[in-house]
């Protein structure tokens, strides 16, 4: 038996279980909610599966918040009410289904705020923190996110510890966790408690079949190697229907319809990582990049990929969603060779701490010519593997600084992400502003500051960028705190390491970089990569104290 195997059932062999079982006892008794109610625990548990060929299985979403859905296969479509290696169900002309939902019920979900978390082996620690949160007026709740597993003897474990108070109606978490925080002067989070799943009939047609099945149908192409067609799923973003356009698209493996959770259908895909990461990576790189530079993008996002699973999605029936809160996910057909010989190239390679564990991916389309301190950028406690440093290989400045940062913006040529035609608009950049087009934006959230008369960097990071910026006014001045927020506020600027000028009625940037600059530089790591450096120093570069392990 292979060595996963051994570890966890798949998701297949979960489901013959199920199956087999339930079809045991058949003289006896019927399967009831109580059985429905076991196909779904899979589909909400945070437990690491594989499949046969010792794959992980990831369950991503496609759409929710659906009225309908719409499914078709050429070879046509195979039903299977106990998953996708239980009970097949087939009917003549089945090429297209149509799946609705009768008797639903949404979900009921807490919001906690999170005041405190701890590793799970801290156990002192933990419960220290529930006895002085009791002795606080609260009754605390522990809550274990994340996942542990283990592979040929190497033990992941990306769990932590959340302590959690003062559970109140989803949605009015956000207030709560910041009076809270105010209250004790702590960092406050929220965390969602899925206490009752939403529940309800599903019901699948095609020509004169009818199935209804509680809670969640899975469907499959007739033949394997056949991809199954998932009609009109919103475009942009990935699965909001708020997005303004829809297109049909193609999926690997197993498609399910269940709840989402005001009651209405979601739709999610069970696919292989392989065949998950052949569509991802080709959105994250240039195909046509060096296949070293290849190779590092896509051991960095299976890496990202699986330090998510179990940390994000809590309350859903899928361990990733497809938009950029996790990784974009458009289905088959996105698929390039180039990309996909660097996933083949690359398999099971994982980017690990030399501590343990695995690294917090994070990476940006261009440094500009240096990295950045992942505090800096997102607040939170330092992280060794994320400092930032600069990406000039004969030196170049330790921390840019505003005394030198002009400086900076002139020079930087032999830095990694300089080379090359691709990155070139995205190292160096100018922008202008009207003054009052900038009066305008801030007007929406920071009425009372005015026309617009000065921009001052309040806080710069190790690589120059602004973490705090003091606009200030005819009427007053405000500090917009945060990489992402600046930006937008200044009209989508490509990155907060700029100076401004102030040149007649326009407000002139001068900047470096694309992104947050946290991580990977992926312009670095093509410059590299042409330069002749193979993935594990490419990533050697961007994440310190790390090293590649084979993890299956």
């Amino acid at each position: 038996m292979h060595p996963l195997t051994r570890f966890a059932l798949t998701v297949a062999a979960w489901f013959t279980l199920s199956f087999v079982i339930g079809f045991a006892v058949m003289g006896i008794a019927r399967a009831d909610e109580t059985s429905a109610t076991d196909k779904l625990r899979i589909l909400y548990s945070t437990r690491f599966t594989f499949t046969e060929d010792g794959v992980p299985l990831i369950t991503v979403e496609i759409m929710g918040k659906r009225k309908d859905v719409k499914l078709r296969a050429k070879s046509g479509i195979v039903v299977r009410p106990d998953g996708v290696s239980g009970s097949a169900i087939e009917a003549d002309g089945s090429e297209a289904w149509s799946i609705t939902a009768e008797n639903t019920k949404p979900a009921v979900i807490h919001d906690w705020t999170v005041v405190e978390t701890l590793q799970p082996e801290d156990t002192g620690g933990i419960t220290a923190a529930m006895a002085r949160w009791k002795e606080r007026g609260f009754e605390p709740r522990t809550f274990e996110i994340g996942t542990v597993f283990g592979v040929d003897g190497e033990v992941i474990d990306t769990r932590e510890m959340r302590i959690a108070i003062d559970p109140v109606a989803a949605g009015k978490g956000t207030a709560r966790a910041a009076e809270l925080g105010k209250r004790f002067g702590i960092p406050t989070q929220i965390h969602q408690e899925l206490v009752r799943r939403p529940a309800g009939m599903i019901v699948a047609r095609s020509g004169g079949a009818t199935i209804r099945n509680p809670s969640v149908l899975w469907f499959t192409a007739k033949k394997s190697s056949e991809t199954l067609t998932v009609e009109d799923v919103p475009t942009g973003t990935g699965g909001s229907q708020l997005d303004t356009g829809t297109e049909d698209r193609r999926y690997w493996g197993a498609v399910y319809v269940t709840f989402d959770r005001d009651g209405s259908l979601l739709v999610a895909n069970a696919v292989p990582e392989d065949k998950l990461l052949a569509g991802l990576v080709p959105a994250e790189m240039y195909p046509d990049a060096p296949p070293q530079a290849l190779e590092a993008q896509a051991i960095a996002a299976r890496t990202e990929l699986l330090q998510k699973i179990g940390r994000r999605n809590l309350t859903d029936p899928f361990l990733l969603c497809s938009t950029q809160q996790c990784q974009v996910y458009a289905g088959a057909g996105k698929e390039d060779p180039r990309t996909t010989r660097a996933v083949e190239k690359t398999r099971g390679v994982v980017l690990l701490r030399d501590g343990g564990g695995l690294v917090d991916i994070r990476y940006s389309a261009s440094c500009g010519g240096h990295t950045e301190d992942n505090d800096h950028i997102w607040g939170g406690d330092p992280d060794p593997s994320l400092r930032g440093r600069t990406d000039d290989p004969k030196g170049g400045m330790s921390r840019v600084t505003a005394e030198n940062l002009d400086a900076f913006l002139d020079g930087g040529g032999d830095s990694w992400c300089s080379k090359g035609k691709l990155g070139k608009g995205r190292f160096r950049w100018t922008e202008k502003l009207r003054a009052d087009d900038l009066g305008a934006r801030v007007a929406i959230d920071y009425p009372e500051v005015g026309r617009i008369k000065d921009l001052i960097a309040k806080k710069r990071g190790v690589s120059g960028r602004i973490g705090a910026l003091t606009i200030k006014g005819d009427k007053g001045s405000v500090d917009v705190v945060g990489d992402l927020k600046i930006r937008r506020l200044l009209g989508g600027l490509k990155s907060t390491l700029f100076e401004v000028t102030r040149e007649g009625d326009m407000f002139v940037f001068r900047g470096a970089g694309f992104g947050h600059g946290v991580g990977m530089c992926q312009m670095g790591a093509i410059g590299m990569a042409t330069a002749g450096k193979t993935h594990d120093k490419i990533l050697g570069h961007y994440y310190r104290g790390t090293h590649l392990h084979r993890l299956y």
